[in-house]
């Protein structure tokens, strides 16, 4: 006796479980901000106690600090890293988390009518957009700041296993919504056929 499909256990190779472990991926890269260390504080390079301890250095160890302060003020200017990264940290976790929410929409629907199809069909196209969405945010990332992320961790792996569950999954479900349309066709067929 088999199974239903609707009681089967999820499958390791499932999409939805490949997209959390894809979600996990993503959001790791987020909280290590792409591998990227951007410090905003620094710490002086003169110490307090060397100051007293050597006044007569005083002239040298100002023009330590000016310099100090030069880099600092450069270093102002990656502010804007700050907050680019801010904003495409925000926009990922929402992209993989839509991503996830997506999928798991269409694989709670229980497909007997044309409209549920088309329901499953529009989550599936959904969450291959937020495929891409996350992919565009990462490139765009790795050329700005100049990176190769794939070096770190397994994204571009990853991607491509859910993508393609994605888009396999996608494929089944339109079969299964021309099979039923052509089902209901015939069974219209037939009733119009048995009234003539």
């Amino acid at each position: 006796m088999s199974v239903p499909a609707w009681r089967r256990s999820r499958s390791k190779l499932d999409a939805e479980f490949e997209a959390v472990k894809f979600r996990t991926i993503v959001t790791q890269m987020i909280m290590r901000n792409f591998g990227l260390k951007l410090d905003k504080n620094m710490k002086p390079w003169v110490s307090k106690n060397l100051r007293k301890q050597y006044p007569e250095l005083k002239p040298f160890f100002d023009k330590i600090e000016r310099k100090q302060e030069e880099v600092q003020r450069q270093g102002d200017l990656k502010q804007y890293d700050q907050w680019f990264l801010r904003k495409v940290r925000s926009r990922l976790y929402e992209y993989v988390a839509d991503l996830v929410k997506f999928i798991a929409a269409a694989n709670e629907i229980k497909c007997s009518f044309g409209f549920e199809y088309e329901e499953r069909i529009k989550l599936q196209d959904k969450a291959i957009s937020c495929l891409e969405d996350i992919s565009q945010e990462v490139n765009f990332v790795e050329e700005h700041f100049d990176i190769d992320l794939n070096k770190y961790m397994n994204y571009a792996e990853q991607k491509g296993k859910c993508k393609r569950l994605l888009y396999k999954w996608k494929r089944s479900t339109v079969k299964q919504y021309e099979a039923w349309l052509k089902e209901e066709a015939e069974w219209e067929e037939a009733i119009h056929a048995n009234y003539d």
